[in-house]
């Protein structure tokens, strides 16, 4: 486990590397989404139950498959659990929701814990390198930064809706289209990955 967590962070800090030298290319392929973050998920219910916390997933429908970069989305998913569970007391909740929306072609995937919630004044700088909303908790500060840059890639967007002392839910608004993306954006056309 400390293993998976230590090479997810090496692999985290290589993207922000290529964020920075504006390098990050899509390799996107077909993917059962709801499976993939199942898995993402599962990789957290150990820790749910040491924290003694309810932990639950929500997809709207048991399969679906869309294109998506893995890599990217799992940066993205597990940078949000791993917020969640650093915020959030033990004996607290995390949800992890996945929903398929027809009439938007968006699939929605939220997090929501009840955490210490994030300051309203706060709020607007969540998203900038390096911030961190309380500073005994320490870490590499470069996860929301990445996340949202990873989201925008992805031709996506991220809101969050928090109060202080309740709460903070992160939502992911991906396309579900395939023609949202430029033809390079695809794996089988990708040379360099």
């Amino acid at each position: 486990k400390s293993t998976q967590r230590m090479l997810r962070l090496i692999n985290q800090l290589l993207e922000f590397r290529k964020m920075q030298n504006n390098k990050l290319v899509l390799s996107l392929e077909e993917t059962d989404v709801i499976v993939f973050l199942y898995d993402i998920f599962l990789s957290f219910r150990e820790t749910a139950e040491s924290k003694e916390m309810e932990f639950k997933f929500i997809p709207s429908v048991s399969s679906y498959p869309m294109f998506v970069d893995k890599g990217k989305l799992d940066k993205i998913v597990y940078n949000l659990l791993s917020n969640a569970f650093k915020y959030t007391p033990e004996g607290g909740k995390i949800v992890c929701s996945v929903d398929v929306e027809e009439e938007t072609k968006k699939l929605i995937i939220s997090v929501s814990d009840t955490g210490i919630g994030i300051p309203i004044n706060k709020q607007g700088k969540i998203f900038e390198r390096f911030y961190q909303i309380e500073s005994e908790h320490v870490g590499s500060g470069i996860g929301l930064s990445l996340v949202q840059r990873l989201v925008e890639l992805h031709h996506g967007r991220i809101e969050l809706d928090s109060e202080e002392g309740k709460g903070s839910t992160f939502s992911v608004y991906l396309p579900q289209d395939i023609n949202t993306y430029k033809p390079s954006e695809l794996a089988s056309n990708d040379t360099l990955n």
